[in-house]
């Protein structure tokens, strides 16, 4: 068996990890029951520089990197086979924030994924809609080229669809449909939460005890919170504070009891690439826990509905669509209980260990691939061209 390192971004010692972290903690727990040998470096668990990571490589067969600590990794660890987990589309995510942040950010972002897939041996993302994307990515980077066609026709030894996933079955708790809540969780730059009170605020006209409760992230350092400043004064202004909630984001260990005190999930949110791209993690856990959802399109959200049966997918913006869709759902008992029923056969093919299988063959057999530099395209930078200012101030000068 392996020894298999596992390089997190997100902290995981607050016991509260996020939709990556969540991800490296399930990963673990699966290849240690396959008989590996695991270490995991998280930025709380100690600083992730050099000498760590040049320790820690020493003593692995194989490392799963994620997001920008694959720098690090890749500037310091001893030459090895390597994962790299392309599951969050971080680069495309992150292009919310270019008004915030300026360039910087989608600058640090393309840098940092060209260095990753010139690097990896073998990548995994969460979709076939991501495989086309990363395989469009990987091929301008010369990763994909003749000699890797040759040895697999579909790429498959370079990219694979490694999906989230869910804990084992769980004994669902009874709800009230009396008295609903309505859970949106953890508040992205990329979500519509406005769009979501306004319509919980239109279904109280007939449901007057309906409530909606959101989360706050625990890395709150690490992902702006635009959209929530932006919720929490929309509640403000409108005096919707009797039933919109702001709660703190619950510990990984707790949550099946967190969401069971909720009746529906809520995600809205505007559609764009990222939309195309993304995988809800939250979508796997309130389905893991039975919790029907009414949700904003995506075409990965929209295929597990719609297969599975356990939801409502909105292709309208309005909020009171949103409205008559929760109203319609929590009044219906025998929709209600079809959409849980759907919930539990989506868990049930959804498991860790499944949804793991391409990393899980990896790391029986690591290697590296000898051609990542047969076709590989490092473009040189190109200077920016002089401003006519900055010309003037040269001849000036002279």
């Amino acid at each position: 068996m392996s020894r298999v390192l596992l390089v997190c971004p997100e902290p995981l010692g607050h016991g509260q990890p996020a939709g990556i972290g969540i991800r490296f903690l399930e990963i673990a727990r699966v290849l240690r029951d396959d008989g590996h040998a695991v270490t995991i470096l998280s930025p709380d668990a100690g600083p992730i520089d050099g000498s760590t990571i040049l320790a820690a490589s020493e003593a692995a067969d194989a490392a799963v990197v994620q997001g920008h600590i694959a720098n690090e990794f890749f500037l310091f660890a001893r030459p090895m086979p390597t994962v790299v987990d392309l599951y969050d589309p971080y680069i495309i995510e992150n292009l919310h924030y270019y008004a915030e942040r300026g360039p910087e950010v989608f600058s640090h972002d393309h840098a940092t994924l060209t260095t990753s897939l010139l690097r990896g041996d073998l990548f995994l993302c969460a979709s076939e809609a991501q495989r086309m994307f990363y395989l469009g990515a990987l091929l301008a980077v010369g990763r994909v080229h003749p000699i890797a066609f040759e040895h697999s026709p579909h790429l498959d030894s370079l990219l694979r669809i490694a999906p989230f996933g869910v804990q084992p079955p769980r004994a669902l708790a009874a709800r009230n449909l009396e008295q609903p809540s309505i859970l949106f969780g953890g508040i992205y730059d990329w979500y519509d939460p406005i769009l979501a009170i306004d319509a919980v605020a239109i279904a109280r006209e007939s449901m007057p005890k309906l409530t909606l409760t959101f989360t706050t992230h625990p890395n709150p350092d690490l992902t702006p919170q635009g959209k929530l400043a932006d919720a929490v004064e929309h509640v403000t202004r409108n005096g919707y504070g009797d039933f919109v909630r702001f709660e703190p984001w619950v510990a990984y260990e707790e949550r099946a009891a967190f969401f069971e005190r909720f009746t529906l999930a809520l995600l809205t949110f505007r559609p764009s690439i990222e939309t195309d791209l993304a995988m809800r993690t939250r979508v796997y856990d309130y389905l893991w826990c039975g919790l029907p959802i009414v949700t904003s399109s995506a075409p990965g959200t929209d295929e597990i509905l719609e297969r599975y049966d356990t939801g409502s997918v909105v292709r309208m913006g309005d909020p009171k669509t949103y409205a008559n869709e929760v109203v319609a759902i929590l009044r219906h008992v025998e929709t209600y209980a079809r959409m849980t029923a759907g919930s539990q056969e989506f868990v049930r093919d959804h498991q860790w260990p499944l949804a793991l299988l391409p990393l899980r063959e990896f790391c029986n057999a690591p290697s590296m691939d000898a051609t990542k530099e047969a076709f590989a395209a490092r473009p040189a930078a190109v200077d920016r061209p002089r401003s006519i200012l900055s010309r003037l101030k040269r001849r000036l000068a002279r």
